[in-house]
């Protein structure tokens, strides 16, 4: 069955490609003139982290997924960094206008002392007028992709973090003391870094007057 799924998601696999250069160009367009913006990039998501996500197990011992084919929000998904947090509702509300969003969820430590992976996700349904020729012939195809929005800092700590397979417990003490150091570091940094820009700012209006 799991064998299946997988082989189903390998033979659908240039579809959804086509599909990430669809959505692309359209994000690629509707952010064009808005300042700050790093960089832009989509993926469909690897067959072996598809499968992996595919047999995920709920704590109560059920699958995650019934129809992981249709239900898994980020088999396409994209990114935008941007270089100051005040830049994500910027970004976020153009996307919204070009989007129909389904949700959107802010993903940070849950304890006030704790420093760690940030990101700003949302998932939209995916427009009709965007899904490439033959996508409708495939049954349980997904709705939805998933749109990541990132400052620099976060970017820097996020995927150093991933590569690493950093699992919290994994690692000696004084490890994880090193990778708090720098979470809280990055940070700091964001948002010291938002804070002079958005003075600098105020100082030039200011200097016009």
């Amino acid at each position: 069955m799991v064998e299946d799924i997988l082989a189903t998601y390998r033979r659908r696999f240039t579809l959804l490609e086509s599909l990430v250069d669809n959505l692309s160009d359209v994000v690629r367009s509707d952010l064009t003139g808005v300042l700050h913006i790093d960089r832009i990039s989509f993926r469909v998501k690897d067959p072996g982290s598809f499968f992996e996500k595919s047999t995920a197990m709920l704590p109560s011992g059920g699958r995650k997924y019934l129809n992981p084919l249709r239900e898994i929000e980020d088999q396409v998904a994209g990114r935008v960094i941007v270089f100051y947090s005040s830049d994500i509702s910027i970004v976020s509300s153009v996307l919204e206008e070009t989007f129909r969003r389904v949700e959107s969820e802010v993903r940070e430590p849950e304890d006030e002392s704790s420093f760690g992976y940030e990101s700003y996700h949302h998932i939209f349904l995916i427009p009709e007028h965007h899904k490439p020729d033959r996508w409708d012939d495939e049954e349980n195809m997904p709705a939805t992709f998933e749109l990541q929005v990132r400052t620099l800092f976060m970017h820097a700590w996020a995927e150093p973090q991933h590569d690493l397979g950093y699992k919290g417990g994994e690692l000696s003490r004084e490890v994880r003391r090193k990778l708090a150091w720098v979470a809280a570091s990055a940070w700091g940094a964001d948002r010291t870094m938002d804070e002079i820009y958005r003075e600098t700012i105020k100082f030039q209006q200011n200097a016009q007057f």
